[in-house]
């Protein structure tokens, strides 16, 4: 009986490791990558990491990806730098099992770059970027509502904590909702650390035209966002106007007739009900007088 389960362990161990084997065409496996091994190229590679296979995988050199069957492999282990660049590109084209196929979901432009991201934790490469800690950092941030414009002003802390003023810096400007923050656009700041963004004529505000702005650094940097309260800077957003202000009898074209007239005879049939039953009240009264 021991055997018999030790040959059903190894037998389902085998399966298991023939099931993780993913063979790649052999046509495939040397394709080459015609994306640049550059900065730029791995930078957009990890934005699409983040966004779609983080989820997974988790973060590099970690190993916290999902307990899934088989595993997701940490981009940084042996067993994913060990793939070719056309092997990789195939495997995230065409997905398998629990891997999804992005084929459709990411262009094939950026699936180069997911391979150059990847390529980036290969020890055999130069890493051309490379993970720092997040700098300390400040925003100062004013809202021009006559010239729907912010103006930012951004620092941050260098080596000998000194505050320098961060050029070149991508800053962000939302539109808190009730659901969250809403993106409305992004500003670089020149060498003098300073920005200027104006906001679109299309931003809908509040019934007043109220908008509350939240200006962020982002990833890489720890700091405050600044909160912009009530700035008059959207469009008024738009009400249905079905009874006009100050008016019981609304005299609006918005109104549909049938809905006046059921109003109508809702209120006339209470009316009429309250008569009845006082007429009734009153029959019995006089009833018991006469008796």
């Amino acid at each position: 009986m021991k055997i018999k389960l030790l040959f059903a362990a190894l037998f389902f161990l085998a399966q298991q490791g023939m099931a993780q084997e993913w063979l790649v065409p052999d046509d495939q496996k040397n394709v080459q990558n015609p994306s640049e091994y550059n900065l730029d190229n791995v930078k957009k590679g990890k934005e699409i990491y983040l966004r779609d296979c983080k989820s997974c995988h988790g973060d590099p050199g970690k190993n916290n990806g999902l307990p899934l069957v088989p595993p997701p492999p940490d981009f940084t282990s042996d067993i994913m730098q060990a793939n070719t660049d056309g092997e990789l590109f195939y495997k995230i084209t065409h997905g398998r099992g629990g891997m999804p196929q992005f084929e459709t979901t990411i262009s094939e432009d950026d699936r180069w770059r997911l391979v150059n991201y990847i390529r980036n934790f290969n020890p055999e490469n130069e890493p051309v970027l490379v993970e720092e800690p997040p700098k300390k950092a400040k925003i100062l941030a004013s809202v021009n509502e006559e010239a729907r414009q912010v103006e930012v002003f951004a620092e941050y802390q260098d080596k000998d904590s000194n505050y320098v003023v961060l050029a070149e810096t991508p800053i962000s400007i939302g539109a808190k909702k009730a659901f969250g923050t809403l993106p409305i656009g992004q500003v670089l700041t020149n060498e003098e650390g300073r920005a200027e963004y104006h906001i679109p004529e299309s931003l809908i505000g509040d019934e007043q035209g109220m908008v509350t702005l939240v200006i962020d650094l982002g990833e890489g940097f720890i700091t405050d966002d600044v909160v912009l309260d009530a700035a008059k800077v959207g469009q008024p957003k738009p009400t249905p106007k079905l009874i006009q202000k100050d008016v019981l009898w609304s005299t609006n074209e918005n109104i549909q007739v049938w809905l006046l007239l059921s109003y109508l005879a809702a209120v006339l049939g209470a009316w009429g009900t309250i008569g009845y039953v006082v007429f009734q009240i009153f029959k019995i009264s006089r009833a018991g007088k006469k008796q």
